[in-house]
């Protein structure tokens, strides 16, 4: 017999599962447009971001920038405040205003000599991950930029519009007159190696009588020095002096003595009058060097686009590969205005159509690899006399090893730069230089054991 209450039981209970079923199958249906609506709604356009950021910088190459990002972000307004790192102003400003927890400037760049020391304090915000999402970015830059802004946990904390890599300029009329000929291959021949440099320069004294320099400076040299270390200068709380540091102090003196550099110091207004007046051949400098110093300094008027360049000058492969500074923008960790600041930061450090046109402008190799493979192969210099400066920094960036780097190598480079002059001039021994040297670092960081 059919039990008919079974039978009524059971099909209730089919009815149930089915209305169950559809009521979450609808359920489903009705979210996914809010899901949708919801990502949609973080998407913004350029022109939909508004609001008022500071933003603070030792260099005022922000200043040309700026105006193409407000261009691009027309209802961002950017208040751009320069402070030279004369006498480390800079740097103590931006320990003094974030070490007092100050949301402003809401973005502030840092220098390779220095910004470990802001990574390493957390001033910047990392960018790694959400709403950033800055790991997104790093296949299309160059490989050292980023990775070199990681913090200890390994995020990405700034970004940068260059890449650094080091060269040599050359004037291509004393190279003639000392060399026979001006061609890039054959200069290199004489200044790739160190020994065959030095020897260069007693060529160009021979030639000269005296009266021209392979160098304005010895000092001209240190930053490619410094590059051919493989370890911090602060290991394991020790000091570690590098034995190409050591051999540079002697090399130095030997240039000044024998006349083989002018006598002068970079960044010293001798230095900077030398690039005009053709008393020298050589200028060690690395990708910015070649547009924001040779150029205007050598030749000023040409710059300024009220003549054309001579063409007087080539780019040669230097003692050895290095980068010299480079400048990262990152977002203040305290700022109240994060979501505007990370857009001029990933402007300025990634964008593709900036970057394309900023090299254009100015020459300066940048830092994302599309735009460096997309013009590397028709670029040519008016200054360099049509020189391809793109190639050979192309293939040297790859070569940039930052892994040594710390947060003190700044005052650490300045210190023993300043031992060296006084022994190269006579002022005092090698040993009593090298000594004074740690007595100068154990200033700097008390708790380093410098002997």
């Amino acid at each position: 017999m059919i039990n008919k209450k079974r039978i009524l039981s059971s099909t209730l209970l089919l009815l149930m599962v089915a209305l169950v079923s559809f009521s979450v199958i609808g359920c489903k249906k009705e979210e996914a447009p809010k899901a949708a609506e919801a990502v949609e709604a973080k998407v913004m356009a350029r022109t939909d971001y508004a609001g008022d950021i500071v933003v603070w910088s030792f260099t005022d190459e922000l200043q040309d920038m700026i105006p193409m990002f407000e261009e691009e972000y027309p209802g961002i307004k950017v208040e751009f405040v320069v402070i030279p790192n004369a006498d480390e102003v800079y740097l103590n400003k931006i320990n003094t205003t974030l070490r007092s927890r100050s949301a402003t400037p809401d973005a502030f760049t840092g220098e390779a000599a220095f910004y470990k020391q802001f990574i390493n304090a957390g001033y910047w915000e990392p960018i790694s991950k959400a709403p950033y999402n800055a790991e997104d970015l790093v296949k299309d830059l160059v490989p050292y930029v980023p990775n070199s802004s990681r913090n200890a946990d390994g995020e990405i904390t700034a970004l940068s519009w260059q890449a650094t890599p080091g060269a040599l300029f050359y004037r291509r009329g004393l190279a003639r007159e000392v060399l026979g000929t001006d061609d890039p291959a054959e200069v290199s021949k004489w200044t790739s190696d160190l020994n065959k440099f030095y020897e260069l320069g007693e060529k160009v004294k021979e030639t000269t009588n005296g009266e021209k320099y392979l160098l304005a400076g010895f000092s001209d040299m240190s930053q490619f020095i410094f590059n051919l270390r493989d370890t911090p200068y602060i290991v394991d709380n020790k000091l570690v002096i590098p034995q190409g540091m050591l051999d540079y102090m002697k090399i130095a003196k030997d240039m000044r003595d024998n006349g083989i550099e002018s006598g002068t110091t970079t960044w010293q207004p001798p230095w900077f009058s030398s690039m005009k007046d053709g008393s020298v051949m050589c200028y060690i400098l690395p990708t910015w060097g070649l547009h924001y110093v040779l150029k205007p300094n050598a030749e000023p008027e040409a710059d300024k686009g009220e003549k054309e360049f001579s063409g007087d000058w080539g780019l040669a492969v230097p003692p050895a590969s290095y980068s010299w500074g480079g400048t990262w923008i990152g977002i203040n960790a305290l700022s109240e205005k994060k979501d505007l600041a990370w857009e001029i930061v990933k402007y300025l450090g990634s964008d593709e159509g900036f970057l394309e046109k900023w090299a254009k402008k100015t020459g300066d190799f940048v830092s994302n690899t599309k735009v460096i493979e997309k013009i590397t192969p028709t670029f040519s210099e008016p200054f360099l006399g049509g020189q391809n400066h793109y190639e050979y920094f192309a293939a040297e960036a790859n070569k940039i090893d930052v892994s040594h780097r710390g947060p003190w190598d700044f005052q650490i480079e300045n210190a023993w730069g300043d031992q060296v002059s006084l022994y190269a001039s006579g002022n005092k021994s090698f040993d009593d230089a090298v000594e004074d040297f740690k007595k100068a670092v154990s200033e700097i960081l008390p708790d380093v054991d410098v002997q």
